[in-house]
């Protein structure tokens, strides 16, 4: 039985939350024991991208344009999702300024929580938000206590955000734009939300994260198994 928390579970793939990688275990002597959370998010990380119908990579704590936050997991593919990790470590004092971030940015969102802050993170949480409670017992297993909705507010000024300044050049001439190659970035974002639809700019941004050279980056983050985007996705 599947016990993801994400609507869209591909059952042809079938999803494990019992994991079987050597990274998910936990050694039996330290089973009661705070989980560090780089283990819960490897484990998280291959959990989604089983879960999540259309998932093609995954990117480690990307920075949330005009905040301070950076999401623990995005799953890039369809759509993007983030996914905010609170283990027995954790508090929720900065729950509430990465809600707001979040909802900005990404598609859906879901908050994977230790089980001692699952009724304070459900109160906290707009009903749009997903809830997964993580356990450790042996292994990193998760399990659904509310499903991930559609986001109601994303902000296209801050997806454009995301995009370097190539990468807005490119998504300009592929809806059939014919861009200042000389213009500033910024110039060229206000370019991009006056010409784009919001379907077009999500599709850049999820193609441009996909398909980036990260050792270019400013800001470093980490991806983990990427899939090149499909032509048209």
């Amino acid at each position: 039985m599947c016990s993801c928390s994400f609507e869209a579970c591909d059952s042809a793939r079938g999803c494990r939350t019992q994991l079987e990688s050597p990274a998910c275990l936990v050694r039996p002597s330290a089973v009661n024991a705070p989980v560090a959370e780089a283990v819960v998010r490897q484990a998280l990380r291959a959990h989604v991208m089983e879960a999540v119908a259309g998932a093609m990579g995954t990117v480690n704590e990307l920075w949330v344009p005009r905040s301070n936050e950076r999401a623990d997991v995005a799953v890039i593919g369809r759509r993007m999702d983030g996914f905010e990790i609170k283990t027995e470590r954790d508090t929720l004092k900065r729950l509430p300024r990465q809600i707001v971030a979040y909802g900005r940015l990404f598609d859906r969102c879901t908050a994977v929580v230790a089980d001692r802050h699952r009724e304070q993170a459900e109160a906290m949480l707009p009903d749009w938000w997903g809830i997964t409670i993580v356990h450790i017992n042996g292994a990193v297993t998760f399990t659904s206590m509310r499903k991930a909705r559609p986001n109601p507010a994303l902000d296209p000024e801050i997806l454009v955000r995301l995009l370097w300044r190539d990468e807005v050049l490119s998504a300009l001439v592929a809806i059939g734009r014919e861009p200042d190659r000389k213009a500033s970035r910024g110039s060229l974002w206000t370019e991009l939300l006056r010409s784009a639809s919001l379907k077009q700019l999500r599709s850049a941004v999820r193609a441009a994260l996909l398909n980036r050279d990260l050792r270019q980056a400013k800001m470093p983050t980490r991806r983990l198994a990427t899939a090149a985007l499909a032509p048209g996705r």
